[in-house]
């Protein structure tokens, strides 16, 4: 018999509540909040964003009736429903208080743990005709919770375990929530944090780990699971259920009213260490000095503070299959989790954890997290031993290499090239659809046209898009890939891909004669590669233009890259132009202002929310065209696209830096600081842009404070990667820009920067997740080259953090002319990457000259050249 469920309780009014649940300290998104009417049957959970949907009818209701918002960690939010502004178009933001922080009562270590008496408590046998369930839509924030019966004895909470009899949905997450055990209901949570796990659709076992949390419990306690975030359209989530009698509580949406079901227990138990009362009181006092000094050292930087934790999301694949039960954990602690049926994940993390990906037969991969950074996907490799000279894998390698798959292109029709390398049909591990650009309908109007009907499992559609800044909404043509199992099942629009650049908008503006393949990547495996923007899947097209495979078939010979000489195999800078967006390659043709202003303007709207476009265009017309006006209003009118995103606020920073716009560039630098106050690559940007705008005191005083925080070990000195070009920076600014008197050791440094070179290149990028690296080729003909890897992160930039600068001093003793090139690897994000150049000569001297260059990285994987350089001049920089 089945006794315990959760249904979808379906409402038909029209009143809408919708908004953002934001941390009232720090501004950032709180995810997973509980939202609802309390005792009504209606509620939800804010998403991964902090984003939450309600609907409701207000006639169902009293004024009085309470809207609740609750979360772990937070003060408890109340409007009473007359107070609330119910507004279908009206995204409105609801902001909650941190609750203050108490010190744990108790840190559990293996040291306590030895030698402990080991239990099992709860309820650990399916019974054949009892579980629990949700199904139908799955209402959010819905409960099943058991109560566990615990003798006097202070038990320690290990492991969690449930049951999973089936699930019909792709998977769900839930969060494990323990309450105490002495109230009617469930009440009073003992977990003060989020726990999360994401459920797969094999049944079996699942356990928690909660060691982590330190839970000692000596009474009667309550244990259940929450459902937080359904994938796929509908939730069929079966759970056993034991045969033997306790109390369970289930809620059918959150903050909805609880119901007591006596006599029936879900098959849940815990396996728990027995503590005595020394322990306790041993454990307890280390933890309170432990956590006191801790306080002490904890540095207090007096700029608007950040929020540290986070949702970490994402996918762990091998050769482009999901990883599944591989171990995800927060390195030097405890916080772990396992990945689904699909390679998913979902983890809490703190900006500058170190995250691990593990599993049995395969090499370890760690990750770090920025404040940039939500989403983490990871490709894992088979380990390989090396026995008496006889390497053994796990298994066969049967995937080409990057190299050799891009060679074989275009003899090759079951090869597609994307923004993350070239795709093997046949062992890319997941279906994808590769069709020939000819067998297309070129005589279509566009490319919607062109591919409709034409490829299988892709379907044209419309979807409904509200304007809440106008309160109304339009219908849009989008793009749906089949989802699986001969039906599409996506909800989701499909993403383009057009010669390694990502848009979000269907490319109307392509020419259909010049595409040469098209790549269909379903959902799963987009998201693998693209993160969640992809979870629609992506339409990937390749051009004929941007096409530089070895049409030869010639391999290279790799000795001579070790003998260092150079090849001469960089494409040049016309070559690699054709790889740019139509609307640069259109500006680029332009010999008149007027005809550039005219692209500019037939391409405004299509681009209208894309800040890569304006800032493309600021840059080509403030080079090419003396319009100052015009030049100018081409960011003021699109101001806001740049206010909240990083990277666009520094390549917007490096574009005012090249025509000499330093106060307007200082003013991103200190919005970019206020975000990340506590990295050196902050403080380097800062100082050198108020040395710019003549502020002399404010840069020596960021300088003083940088060095201070390095003696107090606030902050790491990277010796290899940023860390040399702050104290190149310092030592020039005491030469040339203060009065300040400087120790002889001081100008014995300044003076062995200067000697055998006059010649700086400064490079800076920014997005620090790039990868790329650069070719240095001597009049001479060697080269070498230097990698910005983030798995080579420890050789070049240190453990503290991505750097986004590294600097040269070329040789002055080797007369003639420099080639510099690069091989752009990418970023997580797919769009493109920023690289500004700056170059000195006379560094250092009364006679020092500088030029500014910026580059827009978006053509991967092939080497190509940057500039040229003669040793004493930058004429040629370009």
């Amino acid at each position: 018999m089945s006794f315990l469920c959760t249904l979808s309780l379906g409402l038909f009014g029209q009143d809408q509540y919708k908004g953002t649940v934001l941390d009232a300290e720090t501004q950032e998104t709180l995810p997973f909040v509980n939202i609802g009417i309390v005792n009504k049957g209606v509620g939800t959970v804010s998403n991964f964003d902090g984003e939450f949907y309600l609907e409701i009818d207000k006639a169902d209701f009293s004024n009085s009736d309470i809207l609740q918002f609750s979360s772990v960690g937070y003060k408890t939010v109340q409007f009473k429903i007359s107070e609330v502004s119910f507004n279908n178009t009206l995204f409105q933001k609801v902001v909650m208080q941190p609750e203050a922080m108490q010190l744990n009562e108790a840190i559990v270590t293996a040291k306590y743990l030895k030698g402990k008496i080991n239990d099992a408590i709860g309820f650990s046998y399916p019974s054949k005709n009892k579980y629990g369930y949700w199904k139908g839509d799955g209402s959010l924030g819905a409960e099943l919770v058991t109560r566990i019966s615990v003798d006097k004895k202070k038990h320690f909470l290990k492991d969690f375990h449930f049951y999973v009899n089936e699930n019909y949905s792709d998977s769900v997450l839930v969060r494990i929530n323990i309450y105490e055990g002495g109230t009617i209901y469930p009440e009073g949570k003992l977990l003060k944090k989020n726990v999360t796990k994401m459920i797969g659709n094999s049944p079996g076992e699942v356990t928690v780990d909660l060691k982590p949390y330190n839970i000692i419990v000596d009474e009667d306690f309550s244990i259940g699971l929450e459902l937080l975030e359904v994938y796929g359209k509908r939730v069929g989530l079966v759970l056993a259920a034991d045969y033997r009698p306790s109390t369970s509580y289930r809620r059918y949406v959150s903050q909805g009213q609880w119901k007591t079901f006596r006599g029936d227990a879900m098959t849940f138990y815990l396996n728990t260490s027995t503590l005595s009362d020394g322990d306790i009181s041993q454990i307890s006092d280390y933890s309170r000095n432990k956590t006191l000094q801790n306080s002490f050292k904890t540095p207090i930087i007096n700029i608007n503070p950040i929020k540290t934790h986070r949702s970490i999301t994402g996918f762990v694949f091998n050769n482009g299959e999901p990883v599944e039960n591989a171990t995800v954990q927060i390195t030097e602690s405890l916080k772990q989790t396992q990945t689904d049926a699909y390679g998913r994940y979902n983890i809490m993390a703190q900006i500058g954890d170190v995250i691990s990906f593990d599993y049995l037969g395969f090499e370890k991969v760690e990750r770090e997290v920025a404040e940039t950074i939500h989403n983490i996907n990871v490709s894992m490799n088979f380990k390989v031993e090396e026995l008496a000279g006889v390497t053994v894998t796990e298994r066969a390698r049967l995937k080409k290499t990057e190299a050799e798959m891009f060679s074989e292109y275009l003899t090759n029709d079951e090869f597609a090239k994307t923004a993350y390398g070239t795709l093997d049909k046949k062992t890319i591990g997941h279906a994808i659809t590769i069709v020939d650009g000819k067998s297309l309908n070129l005589t279509a109007p566009n490319i919607l046209a062109a591919i409709d009907g034409k490829i299988a499992g892709v379907r044209v559609g419309n979807v409904k898009v509200e304007n809440p800044c106008f309160g109304c909404s339009f219908t849009k043509v989008v793009v749906f890939i089949r989802a699986g199992s001969g039906s599409i099942k996506n909800l989701r629009p499909a993403i383009f891909e057009v010669d390694g650049i990502i848009y979000e908008e269907v490319p109307y503006f392509l020419d259909l004669n010049v595409i040469e393949r098209i790549a269909v990547i379903p959902g799963l495996a987009g998201v693998g590669r693209y993160g969640q923007v992809a979870a629609g899947g992506v339409i990937a097209i390749s051009t004929h233009v941007s096409n530089f495979a070895n049409k030869n078939g010639k391999n290279i010979d790799q000795a001579l890259i070790q003998r260092n000489i150079y090849q001469h195999d960089a494409i040049d800078k016309e070559q690699a132009n054709k790889n740019l967006p139509s609307y640069l390659q259109a500006l680029f043709a332009c010999n008149k202002f007027e005809a550039a202003k005219k692209v500019f303007e037939e391409n405004e709207k299509l681009y209208s929310s894309s800040a890569y476009f304006f800032l493309d265009a600021y840059i080509y017309f403030t080079a090419n065209w003396k319009q100052e006006k015009f030049n100018n209003d081409i960011i003021s009118n699109h101001q806001s696209l740049f206010e909240n995103n990083i990277n666009e606020m520094k390549a917007l920073a490096y574009a005012y830096q090249r025509v000499g716009e330093f106060e307007k560039a200082n003013k991103l630098y200190t919005s970019v600081f206020v975000k990340r106050p506590n990295y050196a690559q902050s403080y380097r940007d800062m100082a050198n842009s108020y040395v710019e705008v003549d502020e002399v005191q404010k840069a020596a005083n960021l300088y003083s404070r940088y060095t201070k925080l390095l003696n107090d070990s606030f902050l790491v000195a990277d010796t290899i990667g940023l860390h040399p070009i702050i104290t190149t920076e310092f030592n020039h600014f005491l030469q040339h820009k203060t009065d300040y008197s400087i120790s002889s050791e001081d100008l014995k440094e300044v003076a062995a920067m200067r000697d055998g070179t006059d010649t700086r290149l400064l490079f800076e990028w920014n997005d620090d997740e790039a990868e790329f690296d650069l070719q240095f080729v001597n009049p001479e003909n060697r080269y070498f080259v230097s990698n910005t890897s983030l798995n080579n992160q420890n050789e070049y930039f240190g453990k503290q953090e991505y750097s986004s600068s590294k600097e040269f001093f070329l040789e002055s003793d080797i007369k003639g002319e420099w080639i510099v090139n690069i091989n752009y690897k990418g970023n997580k994000s797919g769009l493109p990457t920023y690289l500004k150049v700056t170059a000195f000569t006379g560094y250092g001297t009364n006679n020092e000259e500088s030029t500014i260059r910026i580059y827009r990285l978006s053509l991967k994987n092939v080497n190509q050249n940057l500039f040229y350089l003669p040793t004493l001049g930058v004429d040629r920089l370009n």
